[in-house]
């Protein structure tokens, strides 16, 4: 349908689009829709929603003059870049305060002389797009500029000296040099958020003396922290992750009286940070994870103090040592508490998880901890996350952690836990991530696995399960990796496979983006016994298919040629037969392939990529009649092929066995035949074709 509708006289107008196709260059927007439009002109507010916008040029906003606030985020504008199209209707528009054209396809200069038209202009966000130019310094002449964003671009050069400003961000432009020292040479009083990528640390920032949020993430920053930070009194936000910095963490910013957030992340600092200094801050975030440094757990906390109320402690590889501070379980603001990969030791205790009602994230994984899961850990009703892998823990899961119902990962990998498969997890009905690997769980996986439908992750693996794979677990649709090897899993492989929509999507239909897993299935180390099922190719989606190690028979099924997305195949150690699928050549993103240790005959296919894949031969050792195989049938000496040979010996004997047994047929049966005639047709008929089914076998009898 289409809609025309004339402009009145707007204040504001939003573009909030999603599916329409074109704006025409006219003075009324005329909108082509797949969906209803919507235009309210009678609030503040004015917006055209449910539509996909782009314009060949913004003439049609000429007659908007007395527009305040422009927002366009998402409106192609690739064809009106071209020789400026768009500034010269925007520069006419003298009362215009906010400007946001970001992720809009512009490409080419900043049209710094059409700004400078608009005198009335706050911000401007032109972020996420194609801009290749300097910020040119004229920019200061627009007095009322406060705002300016031009991160994700292309821009080079440096950052001039715009005084006005309060918030800066130009990071993402990997071709602008920036050099703090001479940039905050002069003042900059007026400056709160600051996001910049740059080259060199700053010697002094103490004239940020209004500066409250400073991000400088993953800017290959490099030498010490500089203790000027200390002076910028009024700093509530500080990150500085991802870089090269090395020394010590100037503790007089764990005093700054305002800040709030503060990250280190993945720099190479070293020294202490005691736990009781830390307590004395107002921060609501710390986050130090895997950064050289070492928070000392002392003994000089006080447990009276309740103005230090975290929301997040992430600890990461911190040389943490000792049993878990008793004074965490004050924390009652606390949200997420992450101590992985440290020293700890102890039990787990029952106060910090009884007295946590807000908590939504514990991972205590990779540390020395024993003893078992507290029944308190129930009262965490919030927990959506969940990991306790690799700590020594032992008994079972217990069932108060039925209260949890919100949980979406859950990771008790690598513990002891003993019994069968946890019947609590059947309450976790958001639960995306489980993985139970490492422990001593036995008897059967139950069927209510297959009633978690968000399960995206499932590893069962290195446990004590048997019987059969539960059908269930193969029409999990959102399932994207499964795990069950180094099990005692028996019978055959289920046959619904189409029921694992997920894994038969290509990476280019959907984008995979778990944690640290990757797309695959995994079944090796098992007694699984019967054919691969034909539907197995229907999982194109999958990188990784392992089912080695079990006891499966038959050919390999023609449909794994076409799983294009695999780059690793092992069907090693089974007794699968018959010749190797050429169609297996043409996978070309496969980069490991074990074939090992069948039954296969017949030659290894040529092909170049598959060549490079076990030049050495060990991909397909273990098959004795398997022509080019390191320990089995020399080709050279076999004119013609094997499979030629062989099948013309057997074609010889079985035509002399067909004759032996025809001959007996006229032999035996010449009475019967008579026989047959003098009685009733229907005998006659029934007797013949019984005579033609057992011919028909003998002659279709394979060796």
């Amino acid at each position: 349908m289409r809609s025309i509708v004339p402009f009145i006289p707007l204040t504001v107008l939003y573009f909030i689009l999603s599916c329409a196709n074109l704006v025409p260059d006219y003075s009324s927007v005329s909108v082509s829709l797949t969906l209803q439009p919507k235009l309210d002109v009678g609030t503040f507010f004015s917006f055209i929603s449910c539509g996909y916008l782009s314009s060949p040029n913004l003439r049609w906003l000429e007659g908007l003059r007395k527009l305040r606030y422009l927002v366009m985020t998402g409106a192609d504008l690739s064809k009106s870049s071209e020789s400026f199209h768009w500034a010269k209707p925007v520069s006419r528009l003298s009362n215009l305060i906010l400007l946001q054209l970001s992720n809009c396809n512009i490409s080419g200069r900043i049209p710094i002389g059409q700004l400078l038209n608009i005198t009335s202009l706050s911000v401007v966000d032109m972020h996420s797009n194609i801009l290749t130019s300097t910020i040119l310094d004229m920019l200061s002449n627009i007095t009322t500029l406060s705002a300016l964003d031009f991160s994700g671009n292309n821009l080079d050069g440096h950052i001039p000296y715009l005084p006005q400003l309060e918030h800066l961000y130009v990071s993402s432009n990997l071709s602008m040099t920036i050099n703090l020292v001479s940039m905050f040479s002069a003042s900059w009083s007026k400056l709160k958020f600051l996001d910049i990528s740059f080259t060199h640390v700053p010697v002094s920032m103490s004239s940020l003396i209004s500066l409250q949020y400073l991000s400088l993430i993953q800017n290959g920053l490099r030498g010490y922290i500089p203790t000027s930070i200390c002076q910028i009194l009024s700093l509530e936000y500080l990150n500085i992750e991802w870089n090269n910095l090395i020394g010590r963490l100037p503790l007089c910013i764990l005093q700054l009286p305002k800040l709030s957030y503060l990250s280190v992340n993945k720099n190479n600092l070293n020294g202490n940070v005691p736990l009781s200094l830390l307590q004395k801050s107002r921060l609501d975030l710390i986050s130090f994870r895997i950064n050289g440094l070492s928070v000392e757990n002392d003994d000089q906390y006080q447990h009276a103090v309740q103005s230090f109320q975290p929301k997040v402690l992430e600890f990461t590889s911190c040389n943490m040592r000792g049993e878990i501070p008793e004074f965490f379980s004050n924390l009652t603001s606390l949200m997420i508490l992450i101590l992985v990969n440290n020293s700890l030791s102890g039990a787990i205790l029952y106060l910090l998880l009884f007295s946590l009602p807000a908590l939504s994230v514990l991972d205590l994984s990779n540390n020395s901890l024993s003893g078992t899961i507290p029944h308190s850990l129930g009262n965490c009703k919030s927990l959506i996350f969940l990991s306790l892998g690799q700590i020594k823990l032992t008994g079972s899961v217990p069932e108060e952690l039925e209260r949890i119902t919100s949980l979406r990962y859950l990771d008790l990998n690598g513990n002891e836990f003993e019994g069968s498969f946890p019947t609590v997890i059947e309450k976790f009905q958001e639960l995306e991530i489980l993985n139970l690997a490492g422990n001593r769980f036995k008897g059967r996986i139950p069927k209510f696995i297959g009633d978690l439908q968000h399960l995206r992750i499932l590893v069962l693996a290195s446990n004590s399960f048997n019987e059969s794979i539960p059908e269930g677990v193969m029409k999990l649709e959102n399932l994207q990796f499964i795990s069950l090897s180094r099990n005692k899993l028996s019978g055959p492989i289920p046959e619904n496979l189409e029921g694992l929509k997920k894994m038969t999507k290509t990476q280019n239909q959907t984008t995979i983006e778990v944690y640290s897993y990757n797309t695959g299935f995994d079944i090796l180390s098992n007694a699984l016994a019967g054919k691969i099922p034909e539907k197995i190719g229907l999982l194109n989606g999958i990188p990784f298919l392992n089912i080695s190690h079990n006891n499966l028979t038959g050919l390999i099924p023609k449909t794994i040629g076409g799983m294009i997305s695999l780059e690793s195949l092992d069907l090693s150690y089974n007794q699968l037969t018959d010749e190797i699928l050429v169609t297996l050549t043409m996978l070309d993103c496969l980069a490991y392939l074990n074939l090992s240790y069948n039954n296969l005959r017949g030659r290894i296919p040529t092909n170049p990529h598959f060549y490079t894949l076990h030049p050495d031969g060990t991909a397909y050792i273990g098959n004795r009649y398997l022509c080019g195989s390191v320990d089995g049938m020399n080709c050279s000496k076999i004119v013609p092929s094997t499979n030629k040979t062989t099948e013309n010996i057997y074609d010889q004997e079985n035509v002399l066995f067909i004759g032996v047994i025809f001959s007996s047929f006229v032999t035996g049966i010449s009475g019967v035949f008579l026989l047959l005639y003098l009685i009733d047709d229907n005998w006659r008929n029934r007797y013949w074709r019984a005579v033609d089914r057992i011919v028909l076998k003998i002659v279709n009898s394979k060796p």
